[in-house]
């Protein structure tokens, strides 16, 4: 049987993503704070918890470039994985898991916390706090059990996990199965974060389209739910078939268990797109009030300004009646407010503060 020597996941593309992710933090990063400092709202929690999770976040792309352009992952480890090859790509996993668990575990306790301010009920408790509470609780228990569990799967010998394949099997816990909960889990709640706020919509005092904006915002952490999956059933893959066979079968690819580098490389692969993917749903609501100022609507209202007068020499020669300050009058029908989806519509004309929370 032919092994797959070749899939979408090697070098370039994980150093692709290394680079990718980081960058983008930084620039939603920078358009969140950039929102914060030119709306009248005051810090939350999910502002500050922001900050751990951006960290961690660049940080593991960082670790996924340098173990690309080390040759740790994103490469084959054919005909067989030499003793030097396995003692590297294990520390690199050893180091990854445990950070990736910090990782998604801020990513997910922020998108809940900002779930808080904007859907939370004002006098008493509601479906929604119950639920969202309950969420908090389970990531934070996710994130201290597996965080414990990462470092101490192989009780006061950690180097068991790298020193070869047959010391992680008989010195460790069952690793495998350990991740496979793990993602599992983790999935389930990405699940929930995705499904929760979209149930939530239609209690804010909101028009229709600006629910229907909203609920698009909302639809980006279906991406790291995806990713998420993606990265369940790599790890639910292993377990099934272990290790033991010649050949194992990762998202339709055809590996052999000797090629430990290309294995792990797929893993690697999705969970760090869905800490990047996360991240970037985590950042995007907050963000939301820069990027609707960043509008078409003037180029728009000139254009078919334009294409009413009959000419471009007509237009030359007729004299504007408009005020220049009036340069960016939107189109019929649209009004100059912005969203900033924390629980507040602003009017660009008057800075009328509109509430949109409702109470449930």
């Amino acid at each position: 049987m032919e092994f797959s020597t070749f899939t979408y996941v090697n070098k370039p593309s994980m150093t692709a993503i290394g680079l990718l992710f980081p960058l983008l933090a930084v620039i939603a990063l920078t358009a969140r704070f950039y929102a914060w400092r030119h709306q009248p709202r005051n810090m939350a929690i999910d502002d500050i918890l922001i900050l751990p999770a951006a960290f961690l976040n660049i940080a593991t792309g960082v670790a996924i470039v340098i173990g690309a352009q080390l040759n740790i992952i994103g490469g084959h480890s054919l005909p067989a994985i030499t003793e030097a090859q396995q003692v590297r790509l294990g520390k690199f996993e050893y180091a990854f898991w445990i950070g990736h668990v910090l990782a998604i575990g801020s990513i997910k306790t922020t998108i809940l916390c900002f779930f808080r301010v904007l859907f939370r009920g004002r006098s008493y408790w509601t479906v929604f706090d119950y639920t969202n509470w309950t969420l908090i609780v389970l990531v934070l228990l996710w994130t201290i059990v597996f965080f414990f569990f990462e470092i101490l799967a192989c009780g006061s010998h950690p180097e068991a996990s790298w020193a070869s394949v047959t010391s992680l099997r008989t010195q460790c816990v069952d690793t495998f199965g350990l991740q496979t909960g793990g993602a599992a889990f983790s999935w389930f709640l990405d699940l929930a974060i995705f499904i929760e706020p979209l149930l939530m919509i239609r209690t804010l005092n909101m028009k229709l389209k600006r629910k229907v904006q909203a609920s698009l915002v909302f639809l980006g952490s279906g991406f790291a739910v995806i990713a998420g999956l993606l990265r369940f059933i790599p790890w639910l893959q292993i377990k099934i078939q272990d290790i033991t066979h010649p050949v194992i079968t990762i998202l339709a690819t055809d590996l052999s268990i000797a090629d430990q580098e290309a294995i792990v490389s797929i893993v690697l692969f999705w969970t760090y797109i869905e800490i990047g993917t996360g991240f970037l749903v985590a950042c995007l609501p907050r963000s939301a009030w820069v990027f609707d100022k960043i509008s078409l609507a003037p180029v728009i209202h000139k254009l078919r300004s334009f294409t009413s007068n009959g000419s471009f020499s007509r237009l030359v020669g007729t004299k504007s009646s408009q005020n220049p300050g009036d340069a960016h009058s939107l189109p019929d029908g649209a009004t100059d407010r912005s969203m900033d989806y924390s629980g507040h519509y602003y009017d660009g004309g008057n800075s009328e503060l509109i509430s949109m929370r409702s109470r449930v």
